[in-house]
This record gives C-alpha cells, sequence and structure tokens, in this order.
C-alpha cells in the first residue's frame, strides 16, 4: 500500500499489475490504508469464513457429485479430488453460462478470478424492484427506452443485450470494469445497439436502484463523484459500509482521481455533507481486478482446503 501526497505516478506505474497489491491514495489521511483494510476485513468477516454457494451461483450442485460415487466404499477406496471437482465445474458449466471458455494456459485460480468477475457483471435473470433516485432524469428521446429497461428488470428479464459492450460484442466479460470494481456501480445502454447516454444504476439481489443518466462523452464520466452523492443521498444505507468516520474530508480533483482509476489505485470520495466514504465496492486491485473477486477466490480455495481436510474424518464417523 502506499498513501499521501509522495504517491508518484512512477510508482503506480511500476505496481500496476501486481495482483495482491492495493493501492489508495489521500494526501489528508495518512492511515486511510489502514482504514481500508480494516473495512475489508470487517465486511469479510461478517460474511463468513468461506465463500457462500448461492443457488443462482451454482444452479447444478448436482454436478459435483459422482455418477460412480458408491456410498458403501471404505475410506482409502474413495479418491476426492475437490480442486479439479471445482475446476470441471468452471470448464463445463461456469465459464459457459458465462459466455466464455476455459482457458488451460491459465492457473486454477486465476481461471476463477476471471469467472467471479464475469458472474459479477453479468446479473442474474431474477425479479428486481426498481428503485429511483430523487435526482434521475431521463433525456425524452430516451424516455421510452427507460420505461422498457424498467419492464424488463422487473420479472427478471435478460440486460445482457444492455450492459457494457464488452458483455455480449466484445464477448469479454471476464474484462475488468473499473467502475463496477470500485463503486459498485453498473452503466446500461438505453438502446440494444447502444446510445450515447448512458444509465448508471446499483444491481442488487432484489433491487435496482436507479441512480442518473449521463453523456457517454462526458469528461470524467467514470470518476463522476455525483454517482457516489446521489446514492448517499437517496440509500444512504446501502453503502453505509463503505462509510468511515474516522477519515477527514478532502477534495480530489477529477484529473487526479481519473489518473489514478487509470494506475488501478483507489481513494476515498467526500459528499457534500463531509461524510467520507472509502471504495464502495472494496476497491480495486492493483492489477485491476476487484478486492472483492480476490477475497472471495482465496475463500473459495480455502474452503477446498478444508473440505480435504475434514472428508476422511466425516467418512469414519
Amino acid at each position: 500500500m502506499e498513501k499521501g501526497a509522495k504517491m508518484s505516478e512512477e510508482f503506480l506505474s511500476k505496481i500496476k499489475g501486481f495482483k495482491r497489491t492495493f493501492v489508495i491514495h489521500s494526501n489528508a489521511n495518512p492511515y486511510a490504508s489502514a482504514a481500508v483494510m480494516g473495512n475489508i476485513a470487517a465486511r469479510s468477516q461478517e460474511e463468513g469464513f468461506y465463500f457462500r454457494f448461492s443457488d443462482n451461483f451454482i444452479p447444478m450442485v448436482d454436478d459435483f457429485a459422482s455418477e460412480e460415487f458408491d456410498a458403501n466404499a471404505a475410506p482409502d477406496q474413495i479418491d476426492a479430488d475437490f480442486k479439479n471437482d471445482w475446476v470441471g465445474y468452471l470448464r463445463t458449466n461456469g465459464f459457459p453460462a458465462c459466455g466464455l471458455k476455459y482457458k488451460d494456459r491459465r492457473t486454477p485460480v486465476e481461471n476463477t478470478m476471471l469467472y467471479l468477475n464475469a458472474y459479477r457483471r453479468i446479473p442474474a435473470m431474477k425479479p428486481r424492484i426498481v428503485h429511483e433516485s430523487r435526482e434521475l432524469s431521463v433525456p425524452y428521446e430516451y424516455s421510452p427506452d427507460y420505461e422498457k429497461i424498467v419492464a424488463l428488470i422487473k420479472p427478471g428479464g435478460d440486460l445482457k443485450p444492455y450492459l457494457s459492450r464488452d458483455i455480449l460484442k466484445k464477448k469479454r466479460p471476464d474484462k475488468n470494469d473499473a467502475l463496477l470494481n470500485s463503486w459498485g456501480i453498473q452503466h446500461l445502454h438505453f438502446r440494444t445497439e447502444g446510445s450515447d447516454q448512458l444509465l448508471f444504476c446499483v444491481i442488487a439481489e432484489s433491487d435496482v436502484f436507479v441512480i442518473q443518466a449521463l453523456s457517454h462523452n462526458e469528461e470524467y464520466l467514470w470518476v463522476n463523484t455525483q454517482l457516489v452523492e446521489i446514492l448517499h443521498r437517496n440509500w444512504p444505507e446501502l453503502i453505509l459500509h463503505a462509510k468511515h468516520d474516522g477519515l477527514r474530508p478532502e477534495d480530489i480533483s477529477n484529473t487526479k482521481r481519473h489518473s489514478l482509476r487509470s494506475k488501478n489505485a483507489n481513494f476515498a470520495v467526500t459528499v457534500s455533507d463531509g461524510t467520507v466514504y472509502l471504495p464502495l465496492a472494496g476497491g480495486t486491485m492493483a492489477s485491476g481486478d476487484s478486492m472483492e473477486d480476490r477475497v472471495n477466490c482465496d475463500k473459495i480455495f480455502s474452503e477446498l482446503e478444508s473440505l480435504w481436510d475434514i472428508f476422511p474424518e466425516a467418512l469414519l464417523r
């Protein structure tokens, strides 16, 4: 980690790409790095030591069970390889569900990171309640398109055609989305062929929080703190986990935020009433990967190791 005014462009350029390095910039808070690590640790502890596979994450749990499994076999006759089972799931189910192919030249950990990123970028098709911010202003020409999107969201329709061009057009859902990784905010196009206006929202398990429509050509669009400000004013409970009362407010210029984001460095956001927020979604590693994905990837492989440790003992009971 690095903090303070001494963080140089040269330093950021050198560490960009490091998979287990997290950088946060602050001129006003010398302990910003400790604050963000404490926040991440608290969130991880709250969610539990192990990664919890939901029914949406693994819709076909039976795929993990061998069809030739013999329940009466002696413990020393059972061949269990949970890591290999996980790789098998990624290869045959997980990656294809995201429109990807498992990359044999990459390690299981690297492939898991790609999958977690793609999975997070593509919202599960499930009904959601739509909430609109008080500041929401959709250009008149896109009003019918907005209504169509809302009508698609409510019953759980497929949003992929409206997501970033990376998803379908470029077939790269595993590519990192810096805005999503840092602030947990998705952007939708108003039309499937693309649009010069984008709709910014937070897509949760059972709700969608529509923030604002902004021009695709707006300068510093992807570090526009107005998005965080609107979340703070409308749904402070949604981002409460990222609020930090121990950090001093500071103003970071658009240019500086843009430069930091381009180098996969993080920064806190101070909204108009002085409230300070750490990266809403955990932030971005120096590699560009999501901190959340990195934590969850570690949990997955920790759990697979634990299963191997307890499996023989459980069979002997």
